[in-house]
C-alpha cells in the first residue's frame, strides 16, 4: 500500500514539475517578442492620405553612408519610413536600409503602407503619419 501511494505521489510531483517547466518556457517565449514578417498592413488612413511618392521620398531621406543602429524614422508628406528592431539593433547603412524599403514595392504586392522583415528581428515600415517629425540618430 505504501508503494502505491509513493508511486502516485512521485508521479504527481513529476507532473507538477513538468507543468511549471512548460509554463516557464511559454513565458520566456512570449518575453522574446514576436518576430516581424512581410505584410501590407498599415493605418486605415493609408488608402486616402498617403502617396507612394511620399513614401519613396521618406525612405530616400536616409543617408547612404550613415550607419543607423537604433530606432529611426524619416518623414515626407504623410508617410513615415521607420527602421525598427525587436531586441538588439544591427549597424545598418542608409544604403542598405533604402534597399529594405524598396523591397516593399519591388517584391511585395503592396502599393503604399507596408512592412518588410529583415535580419531576423528588424523591419522596414512605411506608414501614415499625421504630424510626425524625423526621429532617431543621427537626425
Amino acid at each position: 500500500m505504501k508503494t502505491a501511494a509513493l508511486k502516485q505521489k512521485s508521479g504527481g510531483d513529476a507532473m507538477h514539475v513538468l507543468f511549471w517547466t512548460a509554463s516557464a518556457l511559454l513565458v520566456l517565449m512570449a518575453a522574446e517578442g514576436e518576430s516581424y514578417s512581410d505584410n501590407c498592413d498599415g493605418s486605415g488612413l493609408c488608402g486616402c492620405c498617403v502617396s507612394q511618392n511620399d513614401c519613396r521620398n521618406a525612405f530616400a531621406r536616409y543617408t547612404d553612408g550613415t550607419i543607423y543602429s537604433g530606432y529611426t524614422s524619416r518623414v515626407s508628406g504623410h508617410c513615415t519610413a521607420i527602421f525598427q528592431c525587436d531586441g538588439s539593433y544591427p549597424s545598418v547603412s542608409g544604403a542598405v536600409l533604402k534597399q529594405q524599403f524598396l523591397h516593399i514595392y519591388q517584391n511585395q504586392p503592396c502599393q503604399k503602407c507596408s512592412s518588410h522583415a529583415f535580419n531576423g528581428n528588424c523591419e522596414a515600415t512605411l506608414n501614415y503619419c499625421g504630424s510626425c517629425r524625423d526621429s532617431g540618430n543621427p537626425n
